[in-house]
C-alpha cells in the first residue's frame, strides 16, 4: 500500500475521525490481526468473530489506527495516539476504501472468475505476465468480499498490472467485487455445477458470473471459454471485444495436438490465419491446457512474443492442492487435488489421473461434493459412472462420505466405501506401497488432504 494519512482514509471509507491526528501515517490495511504489521490500519469486521474484540491486540502488534462501528466496544486502554475512524458498517467501509484506493491507479486490472479453473488460470496468467511486468496477483485464493478489498489495498506504484481472482456463492457477489476492481480485461473460465444449491440452474450461475462483464472497460476485452455452452450464451452482455479460447476447435486462440508426456502436457497453440507455436505445460490434463490459453491471449496483448510465452508456460507452478504431486515416504505417489470439487472438475481429475503414471497401480480416493442442490445424489452417481468407464485404469476406488456412497454404488469396478475419513485411513495406509499412486479429490469441506497426512504418519511406523 502507498503511505496514506488517517484523514485520507476517513474520506475514502466515508467515516469520521473519533481519535488520532489527521496526518497520522498509515502504511497498510488489514482485517486479520495475524497479518498486521507495524503502522497498519485495522478494520474491525463484524462476522463470525467481532473485530472490535481484537482492537487491543491490533494495537499491541503495532497498528496505528482502526476502522470501527461500535463505540461501546472500544477498549478504554487503547494508546492515547491510536487513531479511530467511525463508520456505520466496517465491511462496507473497507470495500469503499479499497475501491477508491484502486482508482488512484491506471494500471491494467485483469479479473478472473468461473465455476472451476479460476485459481489455476489466475496462477498461469500471473506466471506468464510476471516474466514481462511488475505484477500483483491475488494471494492464494483470497477472492471474496474481504479478500478482494485486501488485494486492492496491496497495490503500489511499482506495479504495472494486477491479476485478481473473483469468487462467489450467491448472485450479486461478482457484481460487488467487479465494481471494486473495475477491470480492463476479464476472463470467465467455466460454468459448472458448483453452488447449484444456491442458484437452481447453470443458467443462473452463468448470469451471476456474467455480472463481471458490465464492469469491464468497454475499451478492453473479455476472454470466454468457447467450449462451455453457457458462456456462449452471455457474450451479448459485454459491449466491447469478446475473444474466445478452446481445446475443442478453432477460436481466437485454441490448442491442437494435445498430448500427455511424462511430466506434463505438450500442445500446439493456434490462431486464426494459420499462425501457431508449440508449447509445453508442466501440469497434467487437457483442462489445464484450456486454463493456459487465456495466458497466451493476455501475454500477446502485453506485447509478449510466442517464444516468451512458451518459455513462461514451461515453468508454471500452481497453488497448493491443484493436482499437486508429492512422493510418500513409502515411495507411493500422492496426487492432491482436494482443494475443491464439482462433477466437472471431478471427472477432469479422474480422466487425467487415468492417463498418467502408467507404471503404477492407481487408487481413486474420492469424497463428497458439496453445494450441488437437490440433484446432488444423481451428480455423485454420474461421477461414479464416469469413473466406471475407466475402471481398467484403476486398481480400486475408495469413496468417503455420505453422498460418496452413491458415487461408489454407481462405480463398476473394485471399490470400498467408508462413511468417515477415520475409517478409511487403515485400509489406505496398507495400500501405500512403492508401486501405487493415489488421487485425492473432494470438496474442500471434506478436508480430504488430512487422509494423506495420516497415511504419511502411518508410513513411518
Amino acid at each position: 500500500m502507498k503511505p496514506m494519512k488517517l484523514e485520507q482514509i476517513a474520506v475514502m471509507a466515508e467515516g469520521l475521525i473519533l481519535a488520532g491526528e489527521a496526518d497520522l501515517p498509515i502504511n497498510s490495511v488489514h482485517f486479520d490481526t495475524r497479518q498486521l504489521e507495524a503502522g497498519a490500519l485495522f478494520v474491525a469486521i463484524q462476522g463470525a468473530r467481532d473485530g472490535h474484540d481484537f482492537l487491543l491486540q491490533a494495537a499491541e502488534k503495532g497498528a496505528r489506527a482502526a476502522i470501527v462501528s461500535e463505540q461501546t466496544k472500544l477498549p478504554a486502554d487503547l494508546p492515547a495516539d491510536f487513531g479511530l475512524i467511525l463508520v456505520n458498517d466496517t465491511l462496507r467501509a473497507y470495500q469503499k476504501l479499497a475501491k477508491r484506493y484502486r482508482q488512484q491507479f491506471t494500471m491494467p486490472m485483469i479479473a478472473i472468475t468461473g465455476s472451476i479453473g479460476k485459481t489455476t488460470t489466475k496462477d498461469i496468467v500471473s506466471h506468464v505476465l510476471e516474466s514481462k511486468l511488475a505484477l500483483y496477483k491475488t494471494y492464494k485464493n483470497l477472492n471474496n468480499h474481504l479478500g478482494v478489498p485486501y488485494s486492492l489495498t496491496q497495490l503500489e506504484d511499482r506495479h504495472e498490472a494486477a491479476v485478481l481472482e473473483l469468487g462467489m456463492n450467491h448472485a450479486g457477489e461478482i457484481d460487488l467485487l467487479a465494481s471494486l476492481v473495475q477491470p480492463q480485461i476479464s476472463v470467465i473460465t467455466y460454468i459448472g455445477e458448483s453452488h447449484l444449491e444456491f442458484f437452481g440452474s447453470r443458467e443462473k450461475i452463468a448470469l451471476a458470473k456474467a455480472e463481471l462483464l458490465p464492469h469491464t472497460d468497454p475499451a478492453g476485452f473479455v476472454l470466454l471459454n468457447r467450449d462451455n455452452e453457457y458462456l456462449r450464451k452471455i457474450t451479448h452482455l459485454y459491449p466491447g471485444r469478446v475473444l474466445t479460447y478452446s481445446v475443442e476447435g478453432p477460436a481466437d486462440v485454441w490448442a491442437e495436438e494435445i498430448r500427455a508426456v511424462e511430466d506434463g502436457m505438450r500442445f500446439d497453440v493456434c490462431f486464426p490465419g494459420g499462425e501457431r507455436f508449440s508449447a509445453y505445460l508442466p501440469l497434467f490434463g487437457k483442462h489445464n491446457v484450456q486454463n493456459a490459453l487465456p495466458a497466451v491471449a493476455i501475454g500477446r496483448h502485453f506485447g509478449m512474443s510466442n517464444e516468451e510465452i512458451a518459455r513462461a508456460l514451461a515453468a508454471v507452478q500452481l497453488s497448493a492442492m491443484r493436482f499437486e504431486r508429492t512422493d510418500s515416504k513409502t515411495g507411493a505417489v500422492y496426487i492432491n487435488d482436494a482443494y475443491n470439487a464439482s462433477p466437472s472438475s471431478m471427472e477432469a481429475a479422474i480422466s487425467t489421473f487415468a492417463s498418467i503414471l502408467p507404471e503404477r497401480a492407481k487408487v481413486l480416493v474420492l469424497g463428497d461434493m458439496f453445494e450441488l442442490g437437490p440433484d446432488s445424489l444423481e451428480m455423485h452417481a454420474q461421477v461414479g459412472r464416469f469413473a466406471g468407464k475407466l475402471r481398467d485404469r484403476f486398481e480400486l476406488l475408495v469413496a468417503i462420505g455420505d453422498h460418496a456412497r452413491t458415487l461408489c454404488d454407481a462405480y463398476d469396478g473394485e471399490k470400498r466405501y467408508f462413511a468417515t475419513k477415520a475409517e478409511a485411513i487403515s485400509t489406505l495406509s496398507q495400500l501405500c506401497t512403492p508401486d501405487r499412486a493415489f488421487l485425492f479429490k473432494a470438496s474442500r469441506g471434506m478436508e480430504l488432504w488430512t487422509v494423506m497426512e495420516e497415511m504419511e504418519k502411518n508410513a513411518g511406523q
